[in-house]
């Protein structure tokens, strides 16, 4: 069976935040306590560093989003290819990340509406370093949705439904499009004559089930 990568941070931080994250940051947190609703921008100097950011990221997942494994993600649409502070900058005890690699994630539109300032410390980090997504969740090929691994026990299961629920992954509109989307790959896959690579398809975990 085709084993899906775990997501690794082997994407070096881009050099635009190593040189200039910091001032970034401090020019951040001084602009907030002047006004609590200084928004957060990618903008510096009428450069926008967003685009540059997010293709570091995307390396990191295929270009797929980090939660909900959709793909592809429009790069010509900000309300999809967007970048998440996994830690939101809004809660005054994570202002000082908004400009760390580390609390950056490549997201949909979606998921990125859905989490929006949420935040707990049960919600799952797709890139850390002990996380197995089959030991948290069951990926049904032929529902679309997202079950619990309950055989793991209390705090397996803790984090899979809060991770479920800050995202919202079994949400109708999600659930139909991991349908449509096996679909296409099952048609493509009786069609083809050579392996075909899942990291050119979404849901991967589901994918996954049916090789």
């Amino acid at each position: 069976m085709y084993k899906i990568p775990n997501i690794k941070r082997t994407e070096s931080e881009p050099q635009i935040l190593k040189d200039k994250g910091k001032e970034w940051t401090d020019d951040f947190i001084a602009k907030r306590k002047v006004n609590p609703k200084y928004k957060h921008s990618w903008i510096k100097n009428r450069v926008n560093y967003h685009d540059k950011i997010s293709q570091s990221l995307g390396k990191i997942t295929d270009f797929h989003c980090s939660y909900c494994d959709e793909y592809p993600l429009d790069e010509r649409a900000k309300i999809d290819n967007q970048i998440d502070h996994f830690k939101p900058i809004s809660k005054t005890e994570f202002i000082h990340l908004a400009y760390e690699w580390t609390n950056l994630y490549l997201s949909c539109g979606g998921c990125n509406k859905s989490k929006l300032a949420q935040y707990s410390d049960l919600i799952l980090r797709p890139d850390a370093d002990n996380y197995i997504a089959s030991d948290y969740f069951f990926f049904d090929p032929i529902t679309g949705i997202i079950e619990i691994n309950e055989t793991k026990g209390k705090e397996y299961v803790e984090r899979a439904i809060t991770t479920i629920d800050v995202f919202n992954l079994n949400h109708p509109s999600i659930v139909k499009k991991r349908k449509k989307a096996i679909k296409n790959f099952l048609s493509e896959k009786s069609n083809s004559g050579t392996q075909l690579n899942i990291n050119d398809y979404d849901y991967r975990n589901f994918i996954e089930q049916l090789l």
